[in-house]
């Protein structure tokens, strides 16, 4: 474990192939510095979700992506940033989930919930989301902790 972190940045194509790679350079990074499995668990799902909708929605084709991230001991952050889209505004998150039967519009929301820390605005033409983990964060208790299952 490095006392003193590691910062990396990435460009890469807008192009769906990618989001396996930065996934798997962060989980090497997260796994580095000793994060425990729930942690970076939750750093990965928050940071693929927010690389994929910059993907998705926020880059022409042919664009470009930037990710950059940054893993201490007790605090991982991880910033997406997209070329964007003309006449396509910042995306906001929803304050609820969408419908059961719609299968998509879950990403900001599952990354506000997931992350410490978040924050989406304006980058020149496009977006950027910034997500920001503590290691230990507290998570909230089930619903149901106090039920025992049948062995």
């Amino acid at each position: 474990m490095n006392p003193h972190g590691v910062h990396s940045a990435l460009q890469v194509p807008a192009d769906l192939q990618f989001v396996g790679f930065v996934r798997c350079a962060l989980a090497c990074v997260l796994d580095r510095e000793g994060w425990p499995a729930d942690g970076a668990g939750r750093v990965l799902l928050a940071s693929t979700e927010a690389l994929t909708n910059a993907i998705e929605h926020g880059s022409p084709d042919h664009g470009r992506v930037d990710v950059a991230l940054t893993v201490g001991p007790e605090r991982a952050e991880v910033r997406v940033v997209d070329e964007g889209l003309p006449g396509v505004p910042v995306p906001v998150c929803p304050a609820t989930p969408p419908p059961v039967t719609s299968t998509r519009g879950r990403g900001l929301l599952i990354i506000s919930r997931l992350a410490d820390d978040f924050d989406l605005r304006s980058a020149g033409e496009g977006t950027e989301v910034s997500v920001g983990f503590w290691r230990h964060a507290a998570m909230p208790e089930p619903q149901d902790a106090g039920v025992r299952q049948a062995a």
